[in-house]
């Protein structure tokens, strides 16, 4: 990649990836640009990454003409063909140039899924983000308890929960899809990935524990799943995923579900749960408003999705 764009009439901006020398200078550029609210994200993201393999910052792409550098984009490649791309907080012209060149990174790389948070007060626009194939997805909630509405004791219930889930992945996987069914939280990524993908995903999140990873039953009948994930720093825990059958659903499981997660998260340690949600998903919101779930944040997804090698991305 290298590509030489005239921009009105200022000099030729080359787009070309960040050479490692440069890489300091074109990620304080980045992290600069950001909305303030996604910044201490970054720095720990960027501290995350420090420790792993040279190429992951194979997608750190940077714009620089005679006057030095005008923009960056950091696509971030994570596990399950997917990542999660930085783009400055701006909407000239070079911001769609580095999207589109993100884009054809992404398209090299055969990522399927591929996302942008924007906060609330972000600058970015819908028209901006679409030169890369960014497409508005849903609005996220960011939801958080503490442990003072942790149960003391497991809670009663009507189902049945087996830990080590993970280690059974073909009943894993047909029971995630029959949860996918109609589904209220983006509904749009249904069938993007594979099977295999959406649990590399799931695994990679925290501090993977099939101890946490929860088949579900009703009277001896797989009727949901339920993914926890510990986190290493600051007593946090993530509900990863929640999803019931279409046969269980109308019938209350969700408050008993919730409150089994609060219950595991409490006696592991955890001194509070998070998750986020689709803000579309009422009937999941009004479920982790009851338990004591409040919000801590929002963002709006916008994603471009690819579902087949050589399909049209969206």
């Amino acid at each position: 990649m290298g590509i030489d764009y005239p921009v009105g009439m200022a000099d030729p901006i080359k787009i070309t990836p960040c050479p490692a020398a440069d890489r300091p200078e074109a990620l304080r550029w980045l992290h600069d640009s950001l909305p303030e609210d996604q910044r201490e994200t970054f720095v720990q993201t960027l501290n995350a990454t420090t420790s792993q393999a040279e190429d992951a910052f194979s997608g750190l792409i940077w714009a620089v003409d005679s006057q030095g550098l005008q923009g960056v984009v950091w696509v971030q490649l994570t596990p399950g063909s997917t990542a999660v791309v930085w783009p400055p907080g701006s909407s000239c012209r070079v911001i769609e140039l580095l999207l589109r060149a993100a884009a054809s990174f992404l398209d090299e790389q055969q990522v399927v899924l591929a996302q942008i948070l924007v906060s609330p007060d972000s600058p970015a626009e819908p028209e901006v983000l679409s030169a890369g194939g960014f497409r508005e997805l849903a609005n996220l909630a960011y939801l958080t308890v503490d442990q003072k509405f942790f149960p003391g004791s497991q809670p009663g219930s009507d189902l049945q929960f087996f830990s080590q889930a993970s280690n059974d992945s073909d009943r894993l996987g047909k029971l995630l899809l029959e949860t996918y069914e109609d589904t209220k939280d983006c509904p749009e990524l249904n069938g993007i990935r594979q099977l295999p993908e959406v649990l590399e995903g799931y695994r990679s999140q925290g501090i993977f524990s099939p101890k946490h990873w929860f088949f579900i039953q009703d009277e001896g009948q797989d009727i949901g799943t339920l993914i926890l994930t510990e986190h290493a720093k600051g007593g946090t825990w993530e509900l990863t995923y929640m999803g019931v059958t279409p046969s269980g659903r109308g019938k209350g499981l969700g408050w008993q579900i919730v409150q089994f997660a609060l219950w595991k998260a409490g006696s592991g340690g955890a001194e509070r749960l998070v998750l986020a949600v689709d803000e579309a998903n009422e009937p999941a919101l009004a479920v982790y408003r009851r338990a004591g779930f409040i919000v801590w944040d929002r963002r709006t997804v916008f994603a471009r999705l690819c579902s087949l090698p050589g399909e049209d991305c969206c």
